[in-house]
C-alpha cells in the first residue's frame, strides 16, 4: 500500500496562467514543466456504494496509456488530505477485477466487478513541477489542472494546483502553499475531483425529483 498526502488549493480561474508562468516555479523546481491531457472514466455501482464508503475507483488514460487507480477512504482538513491509493497500468481501458481483492475494502467484498458502471468524467490538461524545497526538506510535485468534471449534461470547473509529498516532511506542503499565497489568491479545497463528480450526480437526481413532482397530478 502507498499513501497519498496532498494538499489541494482552488485557483481562480483568471489567474492560472499567470501562476504557471511565475518565476516560483523556475527558482524551486529541479526540471522543465510537463504539461499532460488527462482522461478519466469514475466507477461506481448504481446505488452509489463506493462513494458512500469514501472509495473512488477510475481508469486514467494519458499519453495512451491507461492505469486502474483504486483511492480508499482517509482524511481531509483544510486541504491536506491522506488516504491509501494503488495504481496499476492496463493493457486495455476496460476495469481488471482480478487485480483488486487483495485491496478491496472488506465492506464492499459483496460487490462485483459486473456491477461497477462508469458514471463520470474528468477531463483536464495538468502542468506539474518536481520541487524541492529545502526548509523544511522535502520533494513535492506541483500540478496546476484546469478542465472540467462532467456527468450527462452538466458540469463542473476544475481551476486547481494539488501539491503532492513524494519524500519528507509534509509541513513543506503548507509552506510551499504559504509562499504561494502572497502572490496568488489559493484557497484550500477538501472536495475531490470525484466528489464533484457525485456531486453533479446528487445535483441531476434533484432535477429529476422535483420535475417529477410537478407533473404528479395533486390529491
Amino acid at each position: 500500500m502507498s499513501q497519498e498526502t496532498e494538499l489541494k488549493l482552488s485557483v481562480p480561474a483568471d489567474r492560472i496562467e499567470q501562476l504557471k508562468s511565475h518565476p516560483f516555479w523556475q527558482e524551486h523546481a529541479v526540471q522543465p514543466p510537463q504539461t499532460l491531457h488527462l482522461g478519466n472514466t469514475y466507477f461506481d455501482t448504481p446505488d452509489l456504494r463506493l462513494n458512500q464508503a469514501k472509495v473512488a475507483l477510475r481508469i486514467r488514460e494519458v499519453n495512451g496509456q491507461s492505469i486502474q487507480t483504486l483511492k480508499t477512504r482517509g482524511e481531509s482538513i483544510n486541504g491536506l488530505t491522506r488516504r491509501g491509493e494503488w495504481e496499476w497500468p492496463l493493457s486495455t481501458n476496460k476495469l481488471n477485477g482480478q487485480i483488486l481483492p487483495s485491496v478491496w475494502p472488506a465492506g464492499l467484498s459483496d460487490i462485483s466487478i459486473e456491477q461497477l458502471k462508469p458514471l463520470f468524467t474528468t477531463d483536464f490538461y495538468r502542468t506539474r513541477w518536481l520541487l524541492v524545497w529545502q526548509s523544511p526538506f522535502a520533494r513535492v510535485e506541483a500540478a496546476l489542472d484546469q478542465g472540467m468534471v462532467k456527468s450527462g449534461n452538466g458540469s463542473s470547473p476544475i481551476c486547481e494546483l494539488e501539491l503532492e509529498l513524494m519524500e519528507g516532511d509534509e509541513s513543506a506542503l503548507m509552506a510551499i502553499a504559504s509562499a504561494l499565497q502572497h502572490c496568488f489568491e489559493l484557497t484550500p479545497s477538501d472536495q475531490s475531483k470525484a466528489e464533484k463528480g457525485f456531486q453533479l450526480i446528487a445535483n441531476r437526481h434533484s432535477k429529476l425529483s422535483r420535475a417529477n413532482d410537478r407533473i404528479l397530478p395533486k390529491q
